[in-house]
């Protein structure tokens, strides 16, 4: 950014790789023409960040596809040393988000499991890992906001073949292969490749990201929230949304609603907590920062064995 300097290329930085968050094949042209630089310019941010191991560009899988049907957010009191129960978790394969937190409870993790007795049976393996004292559990009843992930929309009828996994399976290395590169994989041609995809992208099936790898990262990088309101669900989903949640979810539990706000800074993040704080509707709300993200995939690496298979016929 050699024409761009200080807090001025800081900010554009942040809008390029903002860009790629829900759309991690967004044209890296229009990305520019919208910015008023050049494409040089983005390719040249977004290849930094991912050397440097800031952003991977992935694919997540829809969890109808992976038969998923319950998701919990829980908080883990933890009596003694805390690191081999945030290993645990961490390889707990109904895990698919982990993070040290500054609060009450040292750790929070999502857990999204299949059909009943799934998900008392990962409660149950989680209160058995020596140190955890104990858990308190929030049921999603739906979710609403999910940046980095498909959100579930009852397909469970829908089916892939081989070559959709293959397509799948290449996007987890690079959400942003070119055709040809899919093609090859899969054993398509480019525009075979194509179509698969926009295929599973028009279903939900999956959702190419940009996703940020925060465990390493030394500023608080998002806070969670649980908020009650005393609302009527819908006026209150409103209200959230316009707050530009990366996450926000129904519970059922302590809280009425759990949500995670990201931003550039810790005084945008207080603005976002003055705003719920001063709302009339709300009558509480509880804050944690996440201050390490341990893990965050949904659905990257997982099998697609829970569908069965069925025979069907470079980005920028």
């Amino acid at each position: 950014m050699a024409d761009v300097t200080g807090e001025a290329a800081l900010a554009l930085r942040g809008e390029i790789l903002r860009a790629l968050q829900e759309d991690g094949r967004a044209s890296y042209s229009r990305i520019a023409a919208s910015l008023g630089v050049t494409r040089r310019l983005v390719t040249q941010v977004v290849q930094q960040a991912v050397d440097s191991n800031e952003l991977r560009l992935t694919v997540s899988i829809s969890p109808d596809l992976l038969g998923l049907e319950r998701f919990a957010y829980l908080q883990v009191a933890v009596e003694g040393a805390v690191e081999p129960v945030r290993q645990a978790l961490v390889a707990l394969p109904e895990s698919s988000f982990v993070a040290d937190v500054a609060g009450v409870f040292p750790i929070d993790v999502e857990v999204r499991v299949g059909a009943d007795p799934h998900l008392s049976d990962v409660l149950a393996t989680i209160q058995g890992i020596p140190g955890v004292r104990s858990v308190r559990t929030h049921m999603y009843e739906s979710i609403e906001v999910n940046r980095y992930s498909p959100l579930r929309t009852g397909h469970t009828d829908f089916k892939v073949d081989s070559q959709d996994r293959a397509v799948i399976a290449h996007l987890q290395l690079n959400g942003r292969a070119s055709y040809r590169e899919l093609g090859e994989a899969a054993g398509l041609s480019p525009g075979g490749a194509r179509l698969r995809f926009e295929r599973l992208k028009r279903a939900g099936v999956v959702k190419v990201v940009a996703m940020p790898v925060r465990d390493h990262q030394r500023e608080t990088p998002s806070i969670g929230m649980g908020i009650r309101s005393r609302l009527a669900t819908g006026e209150m989903l409103q209200f959230l949304r316009d707050l530009e949640p990366e996450f926000l979810a129904v519970t059922v539990g302590s809280y009425n609603f759990v949500a995670t706000f990201s931003r550039e800074s810790a005084t945008e993040l207080i603005a976002v907590t003055d705003a719920l704080r001063a709302e009339p509707g709300i009558t509480a709300v509880e804050s944690w920062a996440n201050l390490r993200v341990l893990k965050e995939q949904y659905g990257e690496g997982d099998r697609l064995s829970v569908v069965s298979e069925t025979s069907t016929g470079g980005v920028e």
